[in-house]
């Protein structure tokens, strides 16, 4: 977008003022104007701009009407207010009237030879695509730079008719001043530009801020805050002083205004670079805005400084190394012509090649070229030798890596700690190494203690925090981690000591079997084969009587250690039920299937099976189980099968007239077990019998 005055400023528009004002929906309109009082409260100027080229060309032909309102006096309102014409039109005065003022000022010829020029082109392109697009963009041009050049020139504008001085001004009232175009209705769309404003309101104008010179070799670049004023002034005068600040000139006699303003990213600060004479002279600097009425503002602050002497030549590092004794050897060129101009050399160091970098060695003699070291290097880094003026600047070499050899892996990580939560997610932490040239940890994860740990990351981890998820339906009740440390040239520490993480149990465990019992008088026998977890905390045995409400706890077993248990009875004959309770050591509990026992007034004997056979039969691809007993009110038979050295399981349970099974999924080359025990019909077990064959 083009800068120009209705981008800085927006008029104030006011309805419902006598007969002339409109009424219906707000809309934007296409005229903007401002207006301003001046100090001694009699007069006000005013200013104003079409916001595109068709209207700007329109308004050039017909001109415009400027009516104000009297509408506030002594602070009262006026019933009607007071209206006043104070042009109609306003045009552009004669090109004949331009010529003395835009020999003077170059905006003011400007303005002329876009109102009135035959020809109006900003490019040199005189044929072919080029000048056809320069003559399609001819009004565009005219009108962005006209704009331009009456924000640098108020004369200009008053001459262009695109402003106002009004000095009929009594400082107890207020007005209210309408601008419309002059073009007949049928052309024009009424649109219409306000202003509200009075005498009482003027103000100031304000000093330039945050003004900042940066000198150089016989350059200065001079930066100074313009968003912060840009709603006061369009344009500056940059003053400097060369006798200590008793006389200001300006730099030059045309003010510098911001052209790189856009609507999305408005400029903040601007730049403006002079050339000094030379670098001994104590220059000051000022700056004043200039606004679109012409008014020069106060000076900023003044800034000062000298030019800086810069060294003809810069140092260069040709070689730069640590040799196996662990001594930095360094060499470099530099002219020997520039020896009377430096002080002598400083060595500077830094983790990266940008920096930062600070002082590694300093007071090098001016006529050095080498250097060695004996301090050793801790760790890789970048060097820059700098070559220190007797007066300006100094010069840096550009940077250069140095290595050192590095065998030595860093420390072990320590401190070494994992948290689990409930699902399985576990937080593992340690120690921060504090080797300088450290790159990172590698983490590590083992299922089994036994096992080797493996990585669990592919690249290196920078942080001393990592987090883990385990899957909770894995078997396998503990987890283990291990950490190493890294350093940039790829040495690995050795691993740390491992810690060890238990599972959150969700998973019950496998239960207990009760495999035979015996009763002799009122004591019952059991013998069982406990769970096979590995987390199995206590095996708990349970008994309920025929007259109980509920089974209680007879014993508990820590551990997996106990397989068998004589419980004496003491109330009476009558049946009797026992179960296993098999807890981990999470808490979860699973219980053996209920044995029923009966109790005679006499005792009874033990009750078994007489005989179990297994036969393989690899021609027909089976195993034959057969059994018989001597037993009465046989209900049903419970047939446990186990494979190697597996525990037993359940396996069929048939009824009391079938003796014998083939178990058809069968593999050669193993050996299997099998165990069958009775079920009466009085809820007792007989003994288990047990059998074992190789097919």
């Amino acid at each position: 977008m083009k800068r120009s005055l209705f981008l800085l400023f927006t008029g104030m528009m006011l309805a419902g003022i006598g007969a002339r004002a409109q009424a219906g929906k707000m809309r934007t309109t296409q005229l903007r104007m401002i207006a301003r009082p001046d100090s001694t409260g009699h007069t006000i100027r005013l200013r104003w701009a079409a916001t595109n080229a068709a209207l700007w060309k329109q308004t050039n032909q017909y001109g415009f009407i400027l009516e104000r309102y009297t509408v506030l006096r002594d602070k009262k309102m006026l019933d009607v207010p007071e209206r006043k014409v104070l042009g109609m039109p306003i045009h552009s005065k004669p090109l004949n009237d331009w010529e003395a003022l835009a020999k003077k000022d170059q905006n003011a010829a400007v303005i002329a030879q876009a109102l009135y020029g035959s020809d109006f082109q900003v490019g040199s392109v005189s044929k072919g695509m080029g000048h056809i697009i320069n003559q399609s963009q001819e009004l565009e041009q005219r009108y962005s730079f006209s704009l331009f050049a009456a924000d640098m020139s108020f004369e200009a504008s008053l001459l262009a008719g695109w402003a106002y001085v009004d000095n009929d001004i009594h400082p107890n009232e207020k007005y209210l001043y309408r601008l419309t175009t002059a073009a007949p209705a049928a052309i024009a769309k009424g649109d219409t530009a306000a202003v509200f404003i009075g005498a009482a309101d003027y103000e100031s104008l304000p000093a330039v801020q945050e003004i900042q010179a940066q000198f150089g070799n016989q350059v200065v670049m001079l930066i100074w805050d313009f968003n912060r004023v840009a709603t006061h002034y369009t344009s500056y005068f940059v003053e400097r002083s060369e006798d200590e600040g008793r006389t200001f000139h300006r730099l030059s006699d045309v003010p510098v205004a911001n052209l790189n303003e856009g609507e999305k990213h408005a400029a903040k600060r601007m730049y403006l670079t002079d050339t000094l004479h030379n670098n001994t002279i104590l220059y000051q600097y000022r700056v004043r805005g200039i606004n679109p009425f012409g008014e020069t503002g106060p000076p900023s602050a003044v800034v000062k400084g000298k030019g800086v002497n810069m060294l003809p030549f810069v140092p260069g590092i040709q070689t730069a190394y640590v040799d196996e004794k662990g001594m930095l050897q360094l060499k470099w060129e530099f002219d020997e012509k520039a020896n009377p101009l430096i002080k002598g050399f400083r060595l500077n160091i830094a983790d990266r090649a940008e920096g930062p970098y600070k002082i590694y060695l300093d007071s090098i003699a001016a006529t050095g070229r080498a250097l060695q070291i004996k301090n050793p290097i801790a760790g890789s880094g970048y060097f820059t030798l700098t070559a220190i003026p007797k007066e300006g600047e100094g010069r840096t070499s550009f940077p250069v890596l140095v290595q050192p050899i590095d065998s030595m892996p860093p420390a072990i990580p320590a401190g070494l700690q994992a948290v689990i939560d409930s699902n399985g997610v576990v937080t593992l932490s340690w120690n921060k190494n504090n080797e300088r040239d450290l790159m990172g940890y590698k983490i590590y994860r083992a299922m089994k203690k036994e096992e080797e740990p493996v990585p669990l990351v592919d690249s290196v981890w920078a942080g001393n925090k990592f987090r883990d998820k385990l899957s909770l339906k894995l078997l396998n009740k503990k987890v283990y981690y291990a950490v190493t440390a890294l350093d940039k040239r790829w040495n690995q520490s050795a691993m740390s000591a491992l810690v060890e993480v238990k599972k959150p149990n969700i998973i019950p465990p496998s239960a207990a079997v009760i495999t035979r019992y015996t009763v002799n008088s009122n004591l019952v026998t059991l013998n069982w084969i406990n769970s096979v977890d590995e987390d199995i905390a206590e095996h708990g045995l349970y008994r309920k009587g025929a007259m109980d409400s509920g089974y209680f706890l007879v014993r508990n077993f820590i551990g997996k250690n106990t397989t068998g248990y004589t419980d004496t009875i003491q109330s009476g004959a009558g049946q009797y039920q026992y179960y296993l309770a098999a807890r981990s050591e999470g808490g979860l509990v699973t219980v053996s299937e209920s044995l029923a026992v009966t109790i005679t007034a006499d005792g009874a004997g033990p009750m078994q099976l007489t005989r179990l056979y297994a036969y393989p039969q690899p021609d027909k691809k089976r195993v034959e189980i057969v059994w018989d007993d001597e037993l009465k009110q046989v209900n049903t038979y419970q047939v446990y099968r186990a494979s190697g050295s597996g525990a037993f399981s359940l396996w069929k349970e048939l009824p009391a007239a079938q003796k014998g099974i083939y178990d058809t999924e069968v593999q050669q080359n193993t050996t299997y077990q099998y165990a069958v025990r009775a079920v009466l019909s009085t809820g007792a077990y007989s003994e288990m019998k047990k059998v074992t064959v190789n097919y």
